[in-house]
């Protein structure tokens, strides 16, 4: 096999790997947070659920180098994380099955599937990094994101359908034990296809962790920035869902309409971005996503109709899309050589640590009745608009940029984020006050 024949069809592993993970994310981890509610999960162990898994796992990511010392290579590190994570849906599988309210058992698996999944999550971007050429990554990855998402929001649905009807029929933990083995099945599958993948042209590994280098070395400008916004956008995403649901009274079935929404958006954008990034460029387009982003929160702030949150969820979903994209491919390019790895790490543990402060801050701001939900909304769009700042207007010297992450990166929260953590709702429901 040629070497061009060799990166074609491990290219076409990783759409399948993707896809296999969207099965993953639709089926279970999209309803975590529903089965720790139907287990009985209230308030502060809803908190701790969330913050105490995500804190792990953001950390976890600084052990990539020595998992990929240790165990000789990135691929093997990365099939290593996907195993344990595949293995923790026994887990759940069994909380579901026998139905235990057993708070530290939910916690540790929750633990052990989020540190799986960061720990080998640089050293994935780094395989990736080399086996896509930086000609065709913009392409590449804007059709694996559209074929991911859409598979996504068809599994979403349909473990949605799933679980109502298993509710109607008293067996609903029942319905969540199946997903789960579902899955089980997709993710073990994950890592039957990794395995075949070419390692394509990896570096021996090192005697030792280069990240104080890295971090000398790296650009962080696009980092600093992923950082900010992220922990802006933290302050108020763990509280949509139960704003829709105590705040506005909205049944299953349109909150359901309006998370498909934001899917569905970003399933169609992601060609769009591509396109509009080859002609001008993923920081400009980086730069554009970033606004839309802080607009979001407003139409939250401004109306409680549906059709204007259905709008709301339709630009989300268009403007994540373009950030995800152009970020991917910034921070790919802004890796220093024989870095990579621990420049992932280093960028994705300051984006969950972050994601982790917004969260707790926004917790406490509703909790102690100093917000509302609307004014959470509105200090997000704010916090959202400052991280544009770092993107566009501040200078980018390496060493002072690294000696600010490297502190940033020396602090212990006591809790966590990645995707979109869920936080309990308050525990005294308040009507937002008129604007």
């Amino acid at each position: 096999m040629t070497r061009v024949e060799e990166r074609r069809r491990s290219l076409r592993l990783s759409v399948i790997d993707g896809l296999l993970h969207a099965v993953m994310i639709g089926a279970t981890e999209s309803y975590l947070g529903a089965l720790a509610v139907e287990l009985g999960h209230r308030d502060i162990a809803l908190s701790l659920l969330v913050t105490v898994p995500l804190a792990v796992g953001a950390l976890s990511q600084l052990a990539s180098p020595w998992l990929v010392r240790a165990l000789g290579g990135e691929k093997r590190a990365v099939i290593a994380g996907v195993v344990v994570q595949a293995l923790t849906h026994l887990a759940f599988f069994a909380i579901a099955w026998t139905g235990t309210s057993s708070l530290p058992l939910f916690l540790a698996a929750k633990v052990v599937y989020w540190a799986s999944a960061a720990s080998h999550a640089p050293a994935w971007s780094s395989w990736m990094a080399r086996l896509v050429p930086a000609r065709v990554r913009g392409r590449f990855f804007a059709r694996r994101l559209w074929l991911y998402h859409a598979v996504l929001l068809a599994v979403f649905l349909g473990a949605g359908f799933l679980l109502d009807e298993a509710r109607a029929r008293g067996t609903v933990l029942l319905g969540f034990g199946a997903l789960h083995l579902v899955s089980l099945v997709a993710r073990i599958s994950s890592a039957g296809v990794l395995s075949r993948k070419s390692s394509f042209g990896e570096p021996p590994a090192r005697e030792r962790s280069r990240l104080v280098e890295v971090l000398a070395q790296g650009r962080w400008r696009v980092a600093v920035f992923a950082a900010f916004l992220l922990a802006g956008a933290q302050l108020a995403v763990p509280f949509f869902t139960p704003y829709m649901l105590e705040e506005l009274d909205l049944d299953l079935g349109e909150f359901a309409m309006l998370t498909s929404l934001s899917i569905a958006a970003k399933a169609v954008a992601f060609p769009l971005w591509r396109l509009a990034a080859t002609r001008w460029g993923a920081r400009p387009m980086l730069a554009v996503s970033g606004a839309l982003i802080a607009s979001v929160p407003l139409f939250w702030f401004a109306s409680e109709d549906v059709v204007t949150l259905s709008v709301a969820q339709l630009v989300g979903g268009v403007a994540w899309a373009g950030y995800e994209l152009c970020v991917l491919q910034l921070l790919m390019s802004d890796a220093p050589e024989g870095g990579t790895v621990e420049f992932y790490a280093i960028a994705s543990a300051a984006s969950g640590l972050t994601q982790v402060a917004g969260a707790v801050v926004g917790g406490l701001l509703l909790r102690e009745g100093v917000l509302d939900y609307g004014e959470v909304f509105f200090a997000s769009a704010i916090a959202r608009g400052v991280a544009l700042v770092v993107l566009l207007f501040i200078p980018s010297p390496r060493r002072p940029v690294a000696a600010i992450v490297a502190r940033f990166t020396s602090v212990r929260p006591s809790g966590g984020a990645s995707a979109a953590p869920v936080l309990a709702p308050p525990t005294r429901r308040r009507s937002r006050r008129p604007t």
